[in-house]
C-alpha cells in the first residue's frame, strides 16, 4: 500500500511539473509586460461579483464566473500560474475610478466600450458583444419595449443603457441602485416595472427567478473590453493576445457551460464570445 501511496504521489507531482513547464512556456511566447507590473510578480484585476454569469460571488466567497476565468488566464499568461491574478470585485460606478486610481491595473468587469469611457480610458480588443434586456414579473402586461413608455425600469448605475433608454422610449423613468442583487429585489418588490441589464446576465436572472420573465426584444447593441489606463500600449499588446489564444482554442466553450445552466443562454453567450460583433 505504501508503495502504491508513493507511486501516485510521485506521479501527480511530476504531472503538476508537466504543467508549470507548459504555462511558464506559454507565458514566455506572450508579448513582454510592463516591468512595474513584471517586478510587483502580480497583474491586479478588478473584476465584477454581482454579475452572473460574469462574475459573481460563490459559496466560498471567491469569485467565479466567465470573466473570472478570463482574469486567471491572464494572470497564468502572465507568470505562469493563476496566482498571478490579484483579483479585486468592483462596483459599476467604481471601477474606472479605482483602475485611474492607481488600484488596478485592469478591468474585466461587463465594461462596454462607449466614447466617453474612451476619452479617459484605453481598451483591449472587443471580447464580448451582446444586446440588454428587460428583466420583467411574469403576469406584467409588458411584452414589447415600446410598452415601457411611461413605465420605470432599474438599472446599475452608471449602467450604459440608460442612454438609450432616455432617447428610445418616451417618458421612461429610470431608477438607478448600486447593484444588481438590489434590482431585483427592488424589481420583486414591485418598486419598478422592469430591471435592465447585459443580455447574458437578464437570461441567466430570468433562469432563476420563477416569478420573473424576460422581454426577448433586445435593446442597445454594445461590445465589452478589457480597460486599462491610458497609454499603456504595452499592457494593451499583452492582453490582446491573450484574448487571441482564448478564442483560438476551446476555452469558451469548456468555461461558459460552467456558470451558465440554460441551453438557450449558453447559445447567446457563445455567440457573443466567439464570433465577431455586428457592424454597430
Amino acid at each position: 500500500m505504501p508503495k502504491i501511496g508513493t507511486r501516485l504521489a510521485s506521479l501527480l507531482l511530476s504531472g503538476a511539473l508537466v504543467l508549470s513547464a507548459a504555462s511558464a512556456a506559454v507565458a514566455q511566447d506572450m508579448p513582454p509586460l510592463p516591468e512595474a507590473i513584471q517586478k510587483a510578480g502580480k497583474i491586479r484585476i478588478g473584476v465584477k461579483c454581482d454579475s452572473p454569469p460574469f462574475g459573481a460571488s460563490g459559496p466560498d466567497g471567491k469569485p467565479r464566473g466567465i470573466e473570472i476565468e478570463m482574469a486567471k488566464k491572464i494572470g497564468d499568461y502572465a507568470f505562469g500560474s493563476e496566482e498571478g491574478a490579484e483579483l479585486s470585485c468592483v462596483t459599476s460606478e467604481a471601477r474606472i475610478s479605482s483602475l485611474n486610481a492607481g488600484k488596478l491595473d485592469l478591468i474585466i468587469a461587463t465594461l462596454g466600450r462607449t466614447a466617453a469611457r474612451q476619452e479617459v480610458i484605453d481598451y483591449s480588443n472587443i471580447y464580448f458583444w451582446g444586446t440588454s434586456n428587460v428583466l420583467v414579473p411574469a403576469d406584467s402586461p409588458v411584452q414589447k419595449l415600446s410598452d415601457l413608455q411611461g413605465r420605470s425600469v432599474l438599472v446599475v448605475k452608471g449602467a450604459t443603457q440608460i442612454k438609450w433608454l432616455e432617447a428610445n422610449i418616451p417618458d421612461i423613468s429610470i431608477v438607478q441602485l448600486n447593484t444588481t442583487a438590489d434590482g431585483v429585489q427592488a424589481l420583486m418588490q414591485g418598486r419598478a416595472d422592469g430591471f435592465v441589464g447585459d443580455g447574458g446576465l437578464i437570461y441567466t436572472l430570468g433562469g432563476n427567478y420563477p416569478k420573473l420573465r424576460v422581454i426577448e426584444e433586445g435593446l442597445d447593441l454594445g461590445v465589452n473590453g478589457v480597460g486599462m489606463r491610458k497609454g499603456e500600449t504595452e499592457l494593451q499588446t499583452f492582453v490582446n493576445a491573450v484574448l487571441d489564444e482564448l478564442r483560438k482554442g476551446d476555452f469558451y466553450e469548456t468555461v461558459i457551460p460552467q456558470f451558465v445552466e440554460e441551453p438557450a443562454v449558453v447559445d447567446v453567450m457563445k455567440r457573443g464570445f466567439l464570433e465577431e460583433p455586428p457592424q454597430i
